[in-house]
């Protein structure tokens, strides 16, 4: 499919631009392998030769960190010794002897979707350790090559519409709301998705990009809870012409999960939203489809969609 093609393609790109640098470091570094201080000059003189990175240091083969951590702002010793084994890249589980990109994962330091570039230290082939650095997502240049005509997407069993008032289904929409509409408002605000719909009975979520913006993609809840996801659609700065802003988009998904869970018989099946036009999108189990601009969809609580008697969200 259209997202695992990009991936990879894009992997290719990051791997091409890494691995010299992070070769030369390594082969620097076996040298200097047993005296903490050299291997921190050592990889603080070679930190500005590998592009867009942010962090470097240096592991064992069991994970436990035996370098300082190195960045733009200097040498800081107080990392050495910590156990980096459950990190993401898990470099215990791989006694591999070459270069490897890890998927994209949240760094506990910023925050933010990162990922890593692990390159073995070898020293007339006996195995040392590795030699690790970070990048930021938002720093990278990736781009988004997507093919001329929308992929095809494979046929799902035909949805079709519960009587009104009929029990809520959970979804493994439902299951996973949080993370979804986290991934989601990280795509708008971050990423260039300027619409999103969600369709939470069929499990998918359809987005346009602004890249793109006369294609749309059609994603299930696994795929979107692929780390990787950031990779399809590359940093973007917020749209100037944005009617919604972040923090309203942040609001919109969260009134979206109130929506959906608030009540088994009247529930939300679809929402969706846009950037531009400032229109937020409803259809509920009963009562059709509703379209209002997000402000006032904000401002309405539970009593306007459930009556007196609404409760509150699990």
């Amino acid at each position: 499919m259209w997202m695992k093609q990009t991936f990879s393609e894009q992997r290719k790109i990051l791997t091409a631009s890494f691995e010299p640098a992070m070769l030369k470091l390594a082969k620097q570094c076996s040298a200097h392998w047993s005296d903490m201080d050299k291997l921190d000059q050592t990889l603080q003189e070679h930190f500005s030769l590998i592009p867009y990175c942010h962090l470097v240091y240096a592991i064992d083969k069991l994970g436990q960190q035996v370098s300082s951590n190195i960045n733009s702002n200097g040498i800081d010793p107080s990392y050495r010794g910590q156990d980096l084994s459950r990190r993401p890249f898990s470099v215990s589980l791989y006694p591999k002897r070459n270069f490897m990109l890890s998927s994209v994962y949240i760094s506990q330091t910023t925050g933010r979707p990162c990922l890593s570039a692990v390159q073995p230290v070898l020293n007339e082939q006996q195995f040392l350790g590795f030699v690790v650095a970070d990048f930021d997502i938002r720093q990278l240049p990736l781009s988004v090559t997507q093919p001329k005509h929308s992929p095809l997407i494979k046929a799902t069993k035909i949805e079709r519409q519960p009587p009104c008032g009929a029990p809520r289904s959970p979804s493994l929409l439902d299951k996973s709301i949080d993370e979804i509409s986290d991934v989601l408002c990280k795509l708008m605000n971050e990423h260039g998705v300027f619409h999103c719909t969600l369709h939470y009975a069929s499990e998918q979520a359809m987005v346009w990009q602004m890249d793109q913006p006369y294609q749309y993609h059609l994603y299930r809840v696994n795929q979107l809870l692929e780390t990787d996801i950031y990779l399809a659609y590359p940093r973007r700065p917020y749209p100037e012409k944005a009617i919604i802003s972040t923090r309203q988009v942040r609001e919109v998904f969260k009134r979206f999960r109130t929506l959906r869970l608030a009540d088994d018989r009247l529930y939300l099946r679809s929402g969706s939203i846009n950037l531009f036009n400032g229109m937020v999108g409803l259809s509920f189990s009963c009562e059709g489809s509703q379209y209002m601009p997000c402000e006032t969809f904000l401002k309405k609580d539970l009593s306007f969609w459930f009556g007196a008697t609404a409760v509150n969200a699990n």
